[in-house]
Formats: structure tokens, C-alpha cells, sequence
């Protein structure tokens, strides 16, 4: 029996999917657990009126951190599956480790609001009392508190959650993933030792 050299052979969908349901349930507890921590980093600080909040950092640091979601889902596949991957399977696991992230962090979100209720509506206080705090025209101040508060609640919809985080950390560990191709996989013609 003639013996097929696994670079070969064409990889299926189904060998793609251990990889990326761990790390996209892995980095999606992570995304989860930093949104915790600046939401009541948020809730606790004082209103000082200054431009910079920690919710503003915390859209920073998730996708900082998401961004390394996609090369880590490729990692993970070349040490356990193969070191043979083309730049469209890396593009589609870094996809699809982003909206599983995306889906993990929801619901863990949703299941936070049956242990903490109030803590959407703490946030949004604590973040109107900042703006409030704030050196500005009165008009000013109230056309961003309107928007900050129409913002922060539409975001908490399951639906807006998904909608907008499947496309954005996506598309965002799409790229990590090719760039986790060129680093982490090898071409069919170099060899290995």
C-alpha cells in the first residue's frame, strides 16, 4: 500500500474545528473577563471629568488581545493537525475563531446579567457621571451623554452583540490568521526535519 504523505492530503472543515473552538472559547472567557474587570474598574472610579475612562481603554486592550486570537487558532493547528496549511484555510480558521470568541463572550455576558442585573445600568451611570464631571458646553455635554447612553444600551442586545462582533473580530482574526500562515505553516515543497 502506497503511503500518503500528509501534505497531500486536503484538509476538511471538521479538522479545522478543534482548533478553533478552543481557542475561540479560550480568548472569548479572556475578552469576557477584561470587560468585567474595566466595567467595574468603570463603576468604582471617581467622575473626574477627564477625557480618558477605563471603558474607553477597554475597547483598546480586547482588541489588542482578540487580534492574537487568530494566530494563536493557526498555532494551535499546526502543532496538532498539520504544519501544511494554505493562506485560505488560515483565513478561514481566524474567521470563524472570531465568531466563536464572539458567541462565547455573549452568552457569558448574558449569563453576567443574571448574576449582576444592575450592572449595565451601574456602568452607564458611573459613565454619565464622568461626562457629567466634564469641562464643556451644557449642549455639548448632553449630546454625548445621549449618544454614550443610546450607545452603551444597544450594545447589550444579543442581537447587536453578534450582529456587529461576528464581522469585526471576524474580519480582524481573518487577518491574524493569514499572518499566522506565513509564520506558523510550512509550504508543501520545504522540508522538514
Amino acid at each position: 500500500m502506497e503511503e500518503i504523505n500528509n501534505s497531500e492530503v486536503d484538509r476538511t472543515i471538521s479538522d479545522f474545528w478543534p482548533s478553533i473552538a478552543l481557542v475561540g472559547s479560550i480568548f472569548g472567557v479572556i475578552i469576557f473577563a477584561l470587560g468585567l474587570v474595566f466595567g467595574y474598574m468603570q463603576i468604582q472610579s471617581e467622575p473626574t471629568g477627564a477625557i480618558f475612562s477605563p471603558m474607553m481603554f477597554s475597547g483598546v486592550i480586547v482588541c489588542l488581545v482578540v487580534a492574537f486570537a487568530g494566530i494563536m487558532a493557526i498555532w494551535h493547528y499546526t502543532r496538532e493537525v498539520t504544519p501544511f496549511i494554505k493562506l485560505g484555510q488560515g483565513a478561514l480558521i481566524g474567521f470563524l475563531t472570531g465568531a466563536v470568541l464572539v458567541i462565547v463572550s455573549t452568552v457569558l455576558n448574558e449569563l453576567w446579567h443574571v448574576i449582576d442585573p444592575e450592572y449595565t445600568q451601574k456602568v452607564i451611570d458611573s459613565t454619565v457621571a464622568g461626562l457629567e464631571a466634564m469641562d464643556l458646553p451644557e449642549d455639548t455635554k448632553n449630546t454625548m451623554i445621549d449618544a454614550t447612553v443610546e450607545s452603551m444600551r444597544s450594545e447589550q442586545s444579543i442581537f447587536s452583540q453578534i450582529l456587529y462582533g461576528i464581522p469585526m473580530y471576524g474580519i480582524l482574526n481573518l487577518i491574524t490568521g493569514l499572518i499566522g500562515v506565513k509564520i506558523f505553516g510550512k509550504k508543501e515543497d520545504e522540508e522538514t526535519f
